[in-house]
């Protein structure tokens, strides 16, 4: 069964209040559908405002990643991802090594 991870900070933490399905749907559905995990991110981080966010969603078989770079000001930027994944190990490192265009979608949103 697959669970969802958050990475920050250089380490892994297991999210219970966020659905595996559910943020698999959100992923699926492209750019429009992963607003709510923004806005997930901007909390988990305890991040006021930002200027933009560029997302790099990658989808492997049975496993997916969000990766976010927010651009908060003054050439100063938080990343952040979000796995979903058995082994999120695995998933980050498939995420670093797919050449496929068609398992990545990047997406770029303004500021909030």
């Amino acid at each position: 069964m697959s669970l969802v991870w958050i990475y920050y900070s250089n380490e892994y933490k297991r999210v219970s209040d966020l659905d595996p399905g559910q943020v698999m749907l959100m992923i699926s559905n492209g750019c429009e559908g992963i607003k709510p995990l923004i806005n997930y991110i901007i909390r988990t981080l305890s991040l006021k405002s930002y200027l933009k966010i560029n997302t790099k969603l990658y989808q492997g078989v049975g496993d997916a990643l969000v990766h976010f770079v927010i651009n908060i000001g003054d050439n100063d930027s938080r990343e952040a991802m979000i796995v979903v994944s058995r082994n999120p190990a695995d998933t980050l490192f498939n995420y670093y090594t797919s050449s496929s265009p068609e398992n990545t979608l990047e997406c770029n949103f303004g500021s909030q």
